[in-house]
Parts: C-alpha cells; sequence; structure tokens
C-alpha cells in the first residue's frame, strides 16, 4: 500500500487544484524558502487526521484555508485527498477489493468538517483506525519534518516509546486497550448502582405486596360509594336543568328591551355623527380663510420690508458717492507732487556717472603696486621655510641623539636595578625551597587523615542505607492500607450516592406523591408543601419495624400549610394525570384524646415516646401516634386486646399490629426492611460510616506523612554523608595533587637558583657595553648643536625683511579697499536712484488709471440710485393694493365664523339627547349580564357535576337516564349513606389502588435488573480477560520489536558515522509495557556517552540511524522526510542518501531538501514556487 497521489484545493498557499503524483523509489521536492514545500506535509498530516492547529503552523483550525492574496479573493473551503495503491492487498481487509484507498478531509470557513473514505463519509475514528499499526498516520515514523529529529532526540524515554511501539504495531491493540479500560471503569459503575437499585427493589416489592391487599378491600366499599354517589349526582342534574330553563327565559325578556334602547341610541349617535361632520367641514372653511388672511399679512409685510432696505441701499450709495469724490481729489494732488520729485531724481543720476569714473581709475593704480609687493614677500617666505626645515631636521638628529642618549642611560641604569634583584631574588628563592619542603611534609599527613575520615563516612552511608531501606517498606505497607481505606471510602460514597439518588428521585413513592415532591423541587414558589410525614418522623432502628406497620402508605403524605393548598395539588395531579396523594395540613383541629392503658403489664411505652420528630410538626405526629401503644409481642397485645378493646392500637417491636378493632397484621419480618425510614436510616448510617473512614483515612496519612518525613530525615543524612564523603574524596584528590604541586615547586625553586645566578653573570657584561655607547652619543649631539646657532641667525635677517614687506602690502591693501568701498557706495546710489525713478513713475501712470476708474464709478451710482428710487414707489403701489385685499378677507373671515357657531349648538342639542339614553341602556345591559351571570353559574355547576363524575368514575351524566331516587328512599337517606361509605373510606386511610399493578411492574423490573446485573458481571469478566490478552500482545511485539531496532541499530550507525558504536537501552527491563527508551552512542574517537551530550549535527545523524533501523525493521509505505539532510555535511550527506537508495527499493521515500546532492539522487523532483505572493504553484520533472 503506497502512497500513490496527493490532491490539494485550497489547502494554505495551494488555491488552485494541485495534484502530485508519487511513484516508486525517491521523489523530492525542492524550492526557496517559504515557497510552500512544508505545506504538502500538513496536507499529508491533516488528512490522515491532525486536530491541533499549532501542529499545521497555525493558530486556528481555519488557517488551513486559503486566506486570499492581492489578486485572489479567499476561498471557503480546503480539502485534501490521499490515494494510495492497494494492488499489492497490504491495506485493511475491509478495503482488499479496492485496487486504490483514497481518503478525504474537507473544512469550511463555517466550521464544518467531512470526511470520507473512497468517496463514502466516515468518521475521523475510522480514518485514524485505518492508519493503526501501519507505520502510517499523522504521529507515525513515516512523516518526519521539520523539528521532528529535535525531538525525537530530547524526548524522555517515554516519550520516544511510542515510535517503537508503531513500529511494533502496538499502538491498535494501546488504543482497544484504552477503550476496555475505560468501558471496564463504566462497567464497573453501572454494576454497582444496579446492584443498589436491586437491593432496593427487593425491599421495596415486599412492601407493596401489603398494599396491594389493602387495595382489593378498599374497592369493594368504593364500588357502593360509587354507586350512590352516581346516583346523587342524577339528582342534582335535574334540579339544576330545570333552574337553567327558567334563567333563560329572563334573559330571553332582558335582551329584547335592551335591543330597543340601543335602536334609538344608535339613531342619535349616528345623527351626532353627521353634525359633527358639519362642524368640520366649518371649521376647514374657517382654516382656509385664515390662511388666505394670513398669507395677505405676510405679503404686505414683505413689501414694507423691501421699501425699507431700498431706502438703506440708496443712503448707502449716497455715502460711498461722496467717499469717492474725496478720493479722487486726493489722488489729483499726489499726481502733481509726483511729476516734481521725477525731475530732481534725473538731475541727480547724471552727477553720479562723473564721480564713478574718478574713482575706477584711482583703484586700478593701488592694485597694480599691491601685486609687485606680494610677488616679492612670496619667494622670501619660500627661502624662510627651506631655511626652517634644515633647522628643524638638524633639531629632530639633535633629539633623536639625545633620546638614544636617556635610553642608554636608562637600560645601564635598570640594569644596575636588575642585579640588585637578582641578588635579592637569590636569597628569596633559597628561603622559599626551605618552605615548600616543609609544606610538601605538611600534606602528606592531612592526606592521611582525610583517608581515615573517608573510611569512616562510607560506613555511616551503609547504615544510613539500610535504615532507608526499612523505612521505604514501612511506607509502602502504610501505602497499601491508605489505597485498601479509599477504596472502602469510594464504596461507601457510591452506596450513599445511590441512596441519595433514590431519596431525592423519590423511588418507591406512590406516583402522585412523588409527582408533587420533584414539582417541590423544581419550584421555588410551590412553598405552601412542608414535606412528607416520613421526614419528619424518625425512630431508632429497634422501633422502625413498629413505626412503619403503624403508619404504612401514611408515611407517604404530603404535608402542607393547610387545605387551600392541598386542594391545589390535587388539581395539579388532575391536570398532569399523575396519579393520587394524601395531603395532611400542618395546623390540625385538635381532637379528643382517649386515656391509653399505661398501666397494664404488657405495655411497654406509647410510641410517640419513643420517635423523634421535627420542630414544627408535633402535631401531626400526635394526630398518627396518639393512640399507639407499645406491647410487649403479639401474644401479650392479644391479651390486651380482649380487656382493653376499642380503645388503641397495639404493636409489637417486630412489627404486629393489632387496630381498634381487633384487626391483627403480621408477617415476614423481612418485609419491613425496606421501609423508607430503614432507607433513611440507612444514609445517615452510610454517612456516618463515610464520617469515620475519612477521619481514619486522615490518621493513616498524618502516619504516612510522619513516614514520609522520616524517610526525608534519612535521605537527607544520606545525601548528607554521600556529599561528605564526595567532599573527602575532592579533598583527598586536591591533597594529593597539592603533595605533587610542592615537589614539582621544590624542582623548580632549584632550578631558578641557577638561572639567577647564571642572569649576574650577562648583566654585567650589559652594564660595560651600555657605558661605552652614552659617550659616542654625547659627542655628535656637541657638533649638532654648533651648526644650528649659525643657520638661525641667517634666518633671523630674512623674517626682518619680509615683516617689511607685509607692512607696505598691507598699506596699498587697506588704501585699494577704501577706493573699492567708495565705489561701491556711489554704485549703490546710483542704483537707487534709478529705482525711485522708476518707481515714480510707475506710481505716476497707476494714479492716473485709479482717477479714472473711481470717477466710472461715480457715473454708475448715478443710475443705480435713479433706479432705487423707481422701485421704491412701484412697491408703495403694491402695498396700497394688497391693504385693499386684506379687508375683503377679513369680512368673509367673520362670516364663516357665525356659521361655525350655530352647527356647534345644534351638536350640543343632540349631544344631551345622548347622554339621557345611554344610561338607560347600560342597566339593561346590566340586568341582562347578571342573568347571563347567574346563568352560567348554573351551567358551570352543571359542567363541574359533569366532570366531577368522568373524573371519578370516567362516566357522562349526560347520557344517563335521570331514575330519580333508589325504591325505598329519601335524599336525607341517600346522604346520610354516602356520609357513612365516606368515612369507612377514611378510616381505612390512603389506599395505592394501583399498588397491584405497581406490584407486577416492580417484579418485572426486579427480573430485567437481575438480569441487566448479570450481564454486566460478565462483561466485566470479559473486558478483564481482554485487557489481560492485549497486554500479552503489547508485551511480547514490544519486545520482539525492540530487539530488531536494536540490532538494525547498532549496525547502521557506524555505517553512517564511518565507526563509533551505539546502542538503545530500556529504563526498566521489568515492565515492557510502561518502560521507556534511551539512546546510548559513542561517535569515532569519543567516549560513550548519552546522546544528550552529543553535536548538532550528530544528534540529527543519531536520530536518522534510528529512523532507518525502524524503516528496516518494519517497513512504511512511504516515507516523507522534511529537510532532514540540513545538519549533515557532505561526508555524511554521501552515507545519507546511499542508505535512502538502498531503502527505496522497500519503501516509497519523499524528501523536501535543499540540498543538490539529495535531489541528484531523487529521480522525479518537484519545484515549488511562488510566483505570486501567497500562491504556491507545482512544476515537476523526471530525473530518469
Amino acid at each position: 500500500m503506497r502512497l500513490k497521489r496527493l490532491e490539494m484545493v485550497g489547502f494554505k498557499s495551494f488555491t488552485q487544484r494541485t495534484v502530485l503524483d508519487f511513484p516508486s523509489g525517491i521523489t523530492s521536492i525542492v524550492g526557496p524558502n517559504g515557497c510552500g514545500k512544508s505545506n504538502v506535509v500538513d496536507a499529508l498530516r491533516w488528512v490522515m487526521g491532525e486536530q491541533s492547529a499549532r501542529h499545521l503552523r497555525g493558530h486556528l483550525m481555519e488557517d488551513v484555508i486559503f486566506n486570499g492574496s492581492e489578486s485572489l479573493p479567499p476561498t471557503g473551503m480546503a480539502e485534501s485527498s490521499l490515494v494510495f495503491d492497494n494492488e499489492d492487498g497490504r491495506g485493511p481487509a475491509e478495503y482488499s477489493g479496492f485496487s486504490e484507498i483514497m481518503v478525504t478531509r474537507r473544512l469550511f470557513r463555517s466550521g464544518e468538517s467531512e470526511y470520507s473514505i473512497n468517496k463514502v463519509a466516515c468518521r475521523l475514528k475510522d480514518i485514524i483506525e485505518l492508519f493503526l499499526g501501519t507505520g502510517v498516520g499523522n504521529k507515525a515514523y513515516s512523516i518526519v519534518e521539520q523539528g521532528r529529529v529535535d525531538e525525537l532526540v530530547n524526548a524522555k524515554p517515554e516519550e520516544r516509546r511510542s515510535i517503537i511501539e508503531e513500529a511494533a504495531g502496538t499502538s491498535k491493540y494501546k488504543s482497544r486497550k484504552l477503550v476496555a479500560e475505560r468501558k471496564l471503569e463504566r462497567t464497573q459503575q453501572n454494576l454497582l448502582r444496579v446492584s443498589d437499585i436491586v437491593r432496593e427493589i427487593e425491599r421495596q416489592i415486599r412492601s407493596m405486596e401489603l398494599q396491594a391487599k389493602k387495595a382489593e378491600r378498599y374497592r369493594a366499599v368504593k364500588k357502593d360509594f360509587k354507586e350512590k354517589e352516581i346516583a346523587w349526582a342524577a339528582i342534582q342534574r335535574k334540579g339544576l336543568e330545570d333552574e337553567i330553563a327558567a334563567r333563560e327565559g329572563k334573559l330571553k325578556a332582558a335582551e329584547d328591551r335592551l335591543v330597543q334602547l340601543a335602536a334609538s341610541l344608535h339613531s342619535k349617535e349616528a345623527e351626532s355623527e353627521s353634525t359633527k361632520l358639519s362642524l368640520l367641514e366649518a371649521e376647514r372653511e374657517i382654516n382656509l380663510q385664515q390662511e388666505a388672511v394670513y398669507q395677505r399679512k405676510v405679503q404686505i409685510q414683505g413689501e414694507e420690508q423691501r421699501i425699507e432696505f431700498y431706502k438703506k441701499d440708496l443712503a448707502g450709495l449716497r455715502d460711498i458717492k461722496q467717499k469717492t469724490e474725496s478720493e479722487v481729489l486726493q489722488m489729483r494732488q499726489k499726481l502733481r507732487a509726483l511729476t516734481l520729485e521725477i525731475e530732481e531724481l534725473k538731475k541727480a543720476q547724471e552727477e553720479f556717472f562723473q564721480l564713478s569714473l574718478f574713482e575706477e581709475t584711482y583703484l586700478r593704480d593701488r592694485e597694480k603696486e599691491l601685486e609687485i609687493i606680494k610677488l616679492q614677500i612670496r619667494n622670501l617666505q619660500a627661502e624662510v621655510e627651506r631655511e626652517k626645515e634644515t633647522l628643524i631636521d638638524s633639531a629632530g638628529r639633535v633629539s633623536h641623539l639625545k633620546n638614544d642618549s636617556l635610553v642608554s642611560e636608562r637600560r645601564r641604569e635598570e640594569t644596575d636595578k636588575e642585579l640588585a634583584r637578582n641578588r635579592k631574588g637569590e636569597s628569596a628563592v633559597a628561603l622559599s625551597l626551605e618552605e615548600w619542603r616543609e609544606k610538601r611534609q605538611e600534606k602528606k599527613s592531612a592526606l592521611e587523615r582525610s583517608l581515615q575520615r573517608a573510611e569512616a563516612i562510607e560506613s555511616e552511608t551503609h547504615q544510613a542505607t539500610n535504615a532507608l531501606e526499612e523505612w521505604t517498606r514501612a511506607m509502602e505497607e502504610q501505602e497499601r492500607k491508605i489505597e485498601e481505606l479509599k477504596e472502602r471510602l469510594q464504596e461507601t460514597r457510591s452506596r450513599l450516592g445511590s441512596l441519595e439518588a433514590l431519596q431525592k428521585n423519590y423511588q418507591g413513592y406512590q406516583e402522585g406523591v412523588r409527582a408533587i415532591m420533584m414539582k417541590r423541587k423544581k419550584e421555588a414558589d410551590f412553598d405552601g408543601v412542608y414535606g412528607l410525614v416520613a421526614e419528619v418522623i424518625e425512630a431508632p432502628q429497634s422501633y422502625e419495624k413498629a413505626l412503619t406497620a403503624v403508619l404504612g402508605d401514611r408515611l407517604q403524605y404530603v404535608i402542607v400549610r393547610g387545605h387551600e393548598e392541598g386542594i391545589e395539588a390535587i388539581e395539579y395531579l388532575k391536570r398532569e394525570s399523575s396519579g393520587r396523594g394524601s395531603f395532611i395540613p400542618r395546623q390540625l383541629s385538635r381532637r379528643e384524646r382517649r386515656s391509653l392503658p399505661l398501666t397494664e403489664p404488657e405495655v411497654l411505652s406509647p410510641l410517640l415516646n419513643m420517635v423523634s420528630v421535627k420542630d414544627g410538626f408535633k402535631e401531626i405526629a400526635e394526630y398518627l401516634l396518639g393512640d399507639v401503644v407499645m406491647v410487649q409481642d403479639l401474644k401479650s397485645g392479644l391479651d390486651l386486646w380482649n380487656r382493653n378493646g376499642f380503645v388503641c392500637t397495639l404493636v409489637t417491636p417486630e412489627g404486629e399490629v393489632i387496630d381498634a378493632m381487633g384487626v391483627v397484621t403480621g408477617g415476614s419480618l423481612n418485609g419491613l426492611e425496606g421501609s423508607l425510614l430503614a432507607q433513611r436510616r440507612q444514609m445517615k448510617e452510610q454517612e456516618a460510616l463515610l464520617s469515620e473512614f475519612e477521619t481514619e483515612l486522615a490518621n493513616e496519612e498524618k502516619a504516612a506523612a510522619d513516614l514520609r518525613e522520616e524517610i526525608d530525615r534519612t535521605v537527607t543524612k544520606k545525601s548528607f554523608l554521600i556529599e561528605e564523603g564526595h567532599r573527602l574524596a575532592v579533598e583527598r584528590i586536591r591533597l594529593e595533587h597539592e603533595l605533587l604541586q610542592a615537589d614539582q615547586e621544590a624542582e623548580r625553586q632549584e632550578e631558578t637558583f641557577r638561572m639567577l645566578q647564571q642572569e649576574q653573570e650577562d648583566l654585567s657584561a650589559t652594564l660595560r657595553s651600555l657605558a661605552e655607547e652614552t659617550e659616542k652619543y654625547q659627542a655628535e649631539i656637541k657638533a649638532r648643536l654648533q651648526e644650528r646657532t649659525a643657520r638661525e641667525s641667517g634666518l633671523a635677517e630674512r623674517q626682518e625683511l619680509l615683516a617689511q614687506l607685509g607692512k607696505d602690502a598691507e598699506r596699498l591693501e587697506k588704501e585699494a579697499t577704501e577706493s573699492r568701498v567708495r565705489g561701491a557706495a556711489l554704485g549703490e546710489r546710483k542704483e537707487h536712484t534709478h529705482q525711485n525713478l522708476d518707481n515714480r513713475t510707475r506710481l505716476q501712470g497707476e494714479i492716473s488709471e485709479q482717477i479714472a476708474a473711481r470717477e466710472s464709478e461715480i457715473v454708475h451710482m448715478n443710475r443705480k440710485m435713479e433706479e432705487l428710487n423707481e422701485a421704491i414707489r412701484s412697491a408703495e403701489r403694491s402695498l396700497e393694493e394688497g391693504q385693499k385685499a386684506l379687508d375683503k378677507l377679513a369680512a368673509r373671515l367673520e362670516k364663516g365664523r357665525q356659521k361655525y357657531r350655530e352647527i356647534s349648538r345644534q351638536l350640543t342639542e343632540i349631544e344631551e339627547a345622548v347622554k339621557e339614553l345611554r344610561p338607560l341602556a347600560e342597566a339593561s345591559q346590566e340586568e341582562k349580564n347578571q342573568l347571563q351571570l347567574l346563568l352560567s353559574e348554573k351551567r358551570l355547576n352543571l359542567q363541574h357535576l359533569f366532570e366531577n363524575i368522568r373524573e371519578k368514575y370516567d362516566l357522562d351524566l349526560k347520557e344517563m337516564a335521570a331514575d330519580g331516587l333508589p325504591e325505598g328512599h329519601s335524599q336525607e337517606e341517600l346522604l346520610t349513606e354516602i356520609d357513612e361509605l365516606r368515612e369507612r373510606l377514611e378510616r381505612m386511610c390512603e389506599v395505592n389502588l394501583a399498588a397491584i399493578g405497581e406490584f407486577e411492574e416492580l417484579n418485572s423490573r426486579y427480573q430485567f435488573l437481575s438480569q441487566q446485573k448479570q450481564d454486566l458481571e460478565q462483561s466485566m469478566a470479559d473486558l478483564q480477560r481482554t485487557i489481560v490478552k492485549l497486554n500479552r500482545i503489547c508485551r511480547l511485539r514490544f519486545k520482539e520489536s525492540f530487539e530488531q531496532i536494536n540490532q538494525r541499530f547498532e549496525e547502521i550507525f557506524p555505517r553512517l558515522f564511518h565507526g563509533g558504536k551505539a546502542r538503545l537501552v530500556l529504563t526498566d527491563e521489568n515492565d515492557y509495557l510502561e518502560t521507556g527508551v534511551d539512546i546510548v552512542a559513542q561517535p569515532p574517537g569519543k567516549k560513550l556517552q548519552s546522546i544528550t551530550l552529543l553535536s548538532g549535527g550528530e544528534k540529527a545523524l543519531t536520530a536518522v540511524s534510528l529512523l532507518f533501523a525502524i524503516f528496516l525493521t518494519k517497513p512504511s509505505p512511504f516515507c516523507f522526510l522534511d529537510e532532514v539532510d540540513a545538519p549533515l555535511d557532505d561526508a555524511n550527506l554521501d552515507r545519507f542518501n546511499e542508505m535512502i537508495k538502498e531503502m527505496s527499493q522497500t519503501s516509497q521515500f519523499i524528501l523536501i531538501t535543499h540540498n543538490k546532492r539529495t535531489m541528484q539522487a531523487a529521480e522525479v523532483l518537484y519545484g515549488i514556487t511562488m510566483a505570486e505572493p501567497g500562491v504556491s504553484k507545482v512544476v515537476s520533472v523526471r530525473m530518469s
């Protein structure tokens, strides 16, 4: 089953449909960084069931959907398909008939996900199980992506075991084992729960049998009561029907009177509406006229405002005209002044021209003289500089000679000092040599003492180790006790939880009682219900049977605030068809209590004195148990009843009851053990037992903590002794090293002494040579100083001449500068005069133009003023006409208002008539309503009678003939008999009529749950056998695969490293189910060491060796390697490629790489490019 094809659509950067065909052999995927190569690996992992977005290099799973680029919009779905070639039939058995297996996964941006195998929808679990144990899968060793090599190297031994398990094929067995363990745990919980329910149902069955017998007696009385109650209902029906017929006649007459009054009222109301319509029409006409008057007034106001605006504009124009005429006069005066200024500027311009010619001639003469002097200065400066350079060279040579002399002198002084130091050092070395010989003797003594102390520490460490083993055994025993207590505690909690669940759901209670209590629990406003009698009365276990036998079904009475709440609860049961219930008010009317035969010898005590009652419910307990007396046994009870019958109820501790009428009830003792009181008592017992276990567990855990402290102290002591031993070992090594160092130092001091003597002889010879060299330097310095004095006198004469020429040049430069300043000033004044002349000429023309413009504006304003005067006259005429039209509209408006007042008066008269008729109609309506109410009440009574009979007896009273009273009975006698029968039913207390059916139902449920219990026990046994079998298979397969992989690893490692050795080591050889796998490697030329101490390249090559060993042990259908060769150098890369080529004969290899050597080994190359940012494209090349 090899990988045949990968198809992608909208997956990450592959937006278009992309198909990669993978032939047998080696396929290489290449391309620059960031082009989308690793997205191919992500697609492979994703389609094989990867659920972590982080492992796919994203934050959310929808990040795998193409998110758009600059030119392409985002897609709404990502799809990837893997096609496997199954021609060899190595695929799963259920797909053996298919030549290809296609696995597809889709993800929509809405979050929906789809999986399919061969285009048939499936679950994620189906895909994971498809690849389990094949070496293929999202977490298997067939896909080695970037970083996976480092993870394999740096993983913990327990984590590294998973890859061995995948190769061994135990991953699918381990998965099944986990499923079996979870099923076993659930089955154990279910069995415990079912066992509790079965025991509870056994007790309920015995109680229900008593109720069924009581129900049969109840039915006989109930049947007689039903017949008489139906007869009385028929009599009531006839009386109500007669009354209804009489009321219907009266109602008919009242309805006729109401119709007549209503017709008169409607006529007047119609006339009123017509008048109101006319009034509205008149009002609308008035509104129109008022609007016209308002519009005319607005028009007149507009004309008045327009006249006012015209007058204001006219006044403004007059002011502007006056200002413009004044400006024109000022401009004419300014024009005359400008003409005079222009004439004066022309005269000044001619004078400046003559002065400029003279100043230019004077400046040329001064500049020629200055140039001649500057030439002489430059020549003389060159001679001075050359002389200075000669003097500097001479001074430098003298300085060098002095420096050399000083250096020679200092060397002589240093040699003297060195000679003195040498002599002093010789004495120091002699002293040091003696000290080192003494120190060597001290270190030797200290080493002997350290060895003695180390032997003592080793003995103490051995004693601490033995003590630690004893404490550890004690701790294991204590932990076993704690585990046993925890198991018993868990069992007690489970038992208590089952009882609480039964109590919480009111299992075993009557259906109606259960419905009311569940409603009370769900609805907070159902506060009129306080609980059940069984919840407020408790008895010691020895009197529990007696209390249960006396109260019987009355334990299920519901305690309510009053009869109103009881009626409300009964109505609820009727509406919901939830059975029946008995309700006892909290405040009961007191009844006369009969004296009890407490002095009789057979009497133990009143039962009321032997029970406990919650606060506030004492009256209920007195009502139920006030006449109950506890006697010694049934025989003494019967003796007492024979002497004092019809006085009270007698009960024995074993639950036998003798009522006041002499009826004896008793039987099997086991029948009462499952009572409601026993159930509540057992809950308290379980709670007490739970508290006891928790206290005992706390004590045992405290003892365990004490043991841990003792162990910790012993461990601390042992650690201290080990550290002390280590410290002594280090000290011993240090002392041995210091002793060796002392020997070496003594030898070195002797050698130093000999060298110092030789240095003294060399230093004396050096002093003699330095004295001769100093005398030679002093003679040469004297000759150089005489030569420098002669040159310095010649340089001084040239410098004096150069200073005189400099002063002449400065004088001429100053005269030339003054001439330039005068020329520049004349030029500026000449230019300024020329500019002023141009400005004045231009200003003269502008003022002339402004005068002409102002005169044109004055003419335009005169014409505008004439137009405004004409507009004012026209507006005044229009205003006069508008005032006349307004007067006409006002007169017409007054006529409309008079018409409106007349219609309003007519409407008032009509409404008065309506007011007189309406009270009469309302009185007639009230009479009709009263009659209808009485009639409805009678009909409702009749309907309630029908429903009551239908609800009680499921009979339709309408269809029954009214036969009248039974023969020989009056109404009073019939009512008396009905009351007597009702009292008999009440004395029988509440009876569960459905007891027989419930008994059969409970019995059936008991049989069913018993069978379920057997099935669960059988399932547990099967699951335990399955887990044992799976563990055996996993151990065997892991051991076999580990040995084969280790053997291959030992062979491949030296081949890839070109030497060295390595092996796999189990962390716990006794536990093949949980042991970790460690790697120990020894590259060529290095010591055997853990893999974590290797270099990066060595780690990568070691991990590759392990992966290749796994492939050779259990070849995977294909192997996908993502840049695994990146850390390898050329030599290791060649060996890596050679191994790949060999293994490609049995497995298919797909490589993502940047290395050219690896590309050359491939048979098919796929190039991934990203011509457009964010969109990957594929180019394929077949190499052979």
